[in-house]
């Protein structure tokens, strides 16, 4: 019974693994737009991409045993012809069906045979026993290395379909041929290495040793472009970043402006109104204006002018937002006009301590928050303080989001965490006396 289940296996590795792969490539490339509009299920259209591709396989790997066999003297055919069948069959079974490029089709291909192929010699000395071993013994590990196998291969494709290859812009010829030199190298060198026997000779051994070190610098080529590539990107973002805080200013000023023009124009209207009141002589309604009209235009400044536009402008946007809702906002600012700490900085971890109370303010019955910002000896001491109902850091001790769609929620507090250790801060939240208070410390890069 065991040698019946032992011989199925030999016989269905090979198809399982050309299985996987197809299935695979479909789950990486998907149908073609052609395909996609056959009425039919998906479960069922795949499976029979699967079959549609086993197919051809056997009929080639049948072909070109028969050709080998009737014009060689081998008894068997090479187990590089496996290779060559997967390999060739694969690729133009995916090229006819699933969309994507070709070239990234037969990456995934060559690096999914090569890992399989490499896993072959990992165990080598397995198979090197083959005719010493208790038989039972080692059909049972044989069996067992070859569902190892199966896993790998299953967290290979899962790698790939988390970090696709992609080739949105013409790739050169050059990069082509590099990302290809391996897989193709290796699966080179095993058929022409390919015996009957496990072990391989000293001059096999070199050759394959050649090609893994020339491999080293296609690597470091890589990495380093990926790493250039990333610090491009970083520069990018500032420039980015800086672009943008120059546009909030100018916006800013502009608003400022306009909000000049229309004080200016209304100004002008009361004091003609004032004028004429006077001219009057009616001093009652001209009292009542002074006290009703004006004085309640003037409980309403909230206009914070620390010298500093950019602060100036992020701090009164929030407190109007939340005056929007209907949250009373307190503020202790005192800060000098020039500040020896990166103002992107700390208006990110202002903009987000800030969109945190406003958030958990908006379900309070009686909400306000307070913001005091000032110097602390060497430091710049922040603290934004809101009104809650319940101590959310007993209940909450990491603060993560407690809303559904976690990926796009739950990122302030890790920005302002991130922020605060790039600039060697001090970061505390505490819950007292029905307010919960997130307190940011900056060292000043110069005293004060």
């Amino acid at each position: 019974m065991f040698n019946s289940i032992y011989q199925l296996y030999q016989t269905l590795d090979s198809f399982v693994i050309f299985s996987f792969l197809s299935y695979t490539l479909l789950i990486l490339c998907g149908f073609k737009e052609i395909f996609r509009n056959i009425h039919c299920n998906h479960i069922v259209f795949s499976i029979l991409y699967i079959l549609f591709s086993i197919l051809p396989y056997i009929a080639v790997r049948l072909g070109l045993s028969f050709i080998y066999l009737n014009f060689t003297s081998a008894e068997r055919t090479p187990y590089w012809f496996y290779f060559v069948c997967v390999i060739f069959i694969s690729v133009i079974c995916a090229h006819i069906f699933l969309a994507g490029t070709l070239f990234s089709k037969l990456v995934y291909v060559l690096y999914f045979m090569t890992f399989t192929q490499l896993y072959k010699m990992v165990c080598s000395p397995l198979y090197s026993r083959e005719f010493t071993m208790e038989p039972n013994l080692y059909r049972t590990l044989d069996m067992v290395t070859t569902l190892i196998l199966y896993i790998l291969l299953f967290l290979l494709s899962r790698l790939f379909r988390k970090v696709r290859f992609s080739t949105p812009f013409p790739m050169s010829r050059f990069k082509g041929a590099l990302i290809l030199y391996f897989p193709i190298g290796f699966l080179l060198f095993f058929g022409i290495s390919s015996n009957s026997e496990a072990t391989y000779s000293v001059q096999q051994i070199a050759i394959l040793s050649g090609i893994l070190l020339t491999n080293l610098p296609i690597i470091y080529y890589f990495l380093a472009t990926i790493i250039r590539s990333y610090e491009d990107q970083r520069r990018l973002d500032d420039a980015l970043t800086q672009t943008r805080t120059q546009l909030a200013r100018y916006r800013y000023s502009l608003e400022i402006q306009e909000q000049v023009k229309k004080e200016r124009h209304e100004l002008k209207n009361n004091y003609f109104y004032i004028q004429t009141l006077l001219a009057d002589k009616k001093y009652e309604q001209l009292d009542a204006y002074i006290s009703q009209a004006i004085g309640e235009k003037m409980s309403k400044l909230t206009d914070i002018q620390t010298g500093n536009t950019l602060i100036d402008y992020l701090l009164n946007r929030k407190i109007q937002e939340a005056q929007k809702y209907h949250i009373k906002t307190y503020t202790e600012i005192i800060i000098p006009d020039q500040l020896s700490i990166n103002e992107e900085v700390l208006c990110t971890i202002l903009l987000n301590l800030l969109d945190n109370a406003i958030e958990a303010s908006k379900t309070e019955s009686e909400p306000d928050i307070q913001i005091i910002i000032k110097c602390v000896q060497n430091y710049l001491l922040c603290k934004i303080s809101n009104k809650i109902g319940h101590n959310v850091l007993a209940e909450n001790p990491e603060l993560s989001t407690t809303k559904e769609d976690v990926p796009n929620h739950g990122l302030g507090i890790k920005i302002v965490r991130s922020a605060v250790e790039n600039q060697n801060g001090v970061l505390n939240f505490e819950y007292e006396k029905g307010y919960f208070t997130a307190s940011v410390m900056l060292p000043f890069s110069q005293p004060v």
